[in-house]
């Protein structure tokens, strides 16, 4: 303890000074631009392919296959590539994300929709509806506050992600918060994560109010064309590009790569796996504790709180942090995970448990039951699924995260990936990228037969 006050106390007292953060505007401006001129892109994208995965119309087995081929590449990874075509700024930091989530949303949303109750679908089946009908009148009246609940998780992840971005010159308060960690500006850094949490808060507050009122949505849709259309990419370095991606084909590993791979790999899907079964078992407690129909307010409030500073902090800033105190390696880096995934699954949680159908819980409590047997044997029951599915990518999300978090030190596959981007070696860095890929869909295939397996999938055939 003794050695570790000093490094905390290097991260303090914040600079809060009018001036500073007069000069913290225009990037905080730049990151809510790229979020939502992404999102808006991205939710253009995934609505309609989320509900054509989940309807299993024709084509759907090679969408999906695509979805989870651009889903299996870091963010990082996607936001070098944009820069290459594009540039430094950040049009391509907006591109990147609206890619990006774009397959990540789809995938998800297909998911959520595969959850709806099989019930109420097979009676609008039975009156001769289509499938177009099946999902407009059936799942997405039945999965609408699922839907928004993650659509605002996703623009909050987005808004993160912007850290990373920046890290390569995307722009934003990302790469203010990465230069500050360049220059061991420690207070700095600190402010802007103040900052960073404090937004954060407000989007949380402002998705709590949108599930209330969802038309409001629609007036949106003109705040994310506005700043599509601000920071849209302004460069194409076409014949740069070309040969660039040209240079990075056929991928090709050396002996000492090869020898060196079964290790990374083992590394990588340890931190996934520590970081996501100890932040399952976090939010099963604080999503109950902050369900607002489960918890009384006076404990709900401070522990929400508590769950936006973890999931407001980025992957990568934790690792910053704890690696400082414990040191390279993965043990950094699945903590890094956890403490992050902790509080996004603790907001999850609690928003399924408060989405829960309250017809069957009414019918148990109108037995006399006391409001406990009310939780465990509706409340929870219910929201099983949706839990599930965001347990499952969750350990998906991180299996591709733990290759980030060799950008800082971490070990790992991620580790090699980021040697051979900074070492120009594109056929390594390709061949990295593929191992990645058939990585994560194998993670992606268990999962989605775990989901067959527990009937999760429940949209008729």
């Amino acid at each position: 303890m003794d050695s570790l006050w000093p490094l905390l106390s290097a991260f303090f007292p914040p600079v809060l000074t009018p001036s500073y953060l007069r000069a913290l505007l225009p990037p905080v401006v730049e990151t809510l631009g790229l979020a939502a001129g992404s999102m808006f892109l991205a939710f253009l994208i995934s609505l309609p392919l989320g509900i054509a995965a989940g309807l299993r119309l024709p084509g759907t087995r090679p969408l999906l296959a695509v979805l989870s081929a651009v889903r299996a590449i870091p963010d990082l990874t996607v936001a070098i590539l944009c820069v290459i075509l594009f540039g430094v700024g950040p049009g391509a930091g907006l591109l990147a994300l609206a890619i990006y989530y774009g397959a990540v949303v789809a995938k998800m949303f297909a998911d959520i929709l595969r959850t709806a109750p099989r019930p109420p679908l097979e009676a609008l089946a039975a009156t001769g509806a289509r499938r177009l009908q099946l999902a407009l009148f059936g799942l997405l009246p039945l999965k609408r506050a699922d839907l928004l609940t993650y659509g605002a998780y996703e623009f909050e992840s987005a808004l993160r992600a912007s850290i990373v971005v920046g890290a390569v010159g995307g722009g934003g308060l990302g790469s203010e918060l990465v230069g500050s960690l360049a220059a061991l500006d420690f207070p700095r850094v600190t402010t802007q994560l103040i900052v960073l949490v404090t937004v954060v808060a407000v989007l949380d507050q402002l998705a709590v109010w949108l599930r209330r009122h969802p038309r409001w949505l629609l007036a949106l849709a003109p705040l994310g064309l506005a700043a599509l259309a601000a920071y849209a990419p302004r460069l194409l370095a076409f014949d740069h590009a070309l040969h660039v991606f040209g240079e990075m084909f056929p991928p090709r590993l050396t002996e000492r790569d090869w020898a060196a791979l079964l290790p990374r790999l083992w590394e990588t899907a340890w931190m996934a796996l520590a970081g996501t079964g100890g932040a399952v078992l976090a939010a099963a407690l604080f999503g109950a504790l902050t369900a607002r129909n489960l918890a009384p307010p006076w404990l709900a409030w401070p522990l929400r709180r508590l769950m936006e500073v973890l999931r407001s902090i980025p992957e990568v800033v934790w690792g910053l942090i704890l690696i400082a105190v414990a040191g390279v390696g993965p043990t950094a880096g699945a903590a890094a995970l956890g403490l992050h995934s902790a509080g996004c699954l603790a907001r999850l949680f609690a928003e399924s448990l408060e989405n829960a159908p309250r017809a069957p819980q009414l019918a148990i409590a109108g037995t006399g039951a006391s409001a406990v047997v009310v939780t465990a044997w509706a409340t929870v029951p219910l929201a099983l699924g949706p839990v599930a599915v965001h347990s499952l990518f969750r350990l998906e999300w991180n299996l591709r995260m733990a290759t980030v978090m060799g950008l800082i030190g971490a070990g790992g596959i991620g580790q090699a990936l980021y040697d051979a981007q900074q070492l120009f070696f594109y056929r390594q860095m390709m061949a990295y990228i593929l191992i990645t890929w058939v990585l994560v869909a194998l993670v992606d295939n268990a999962s989605e037969a775990l989901r067959r397996r527990y009937k999760l999938n429940q949209i008729p055939a």
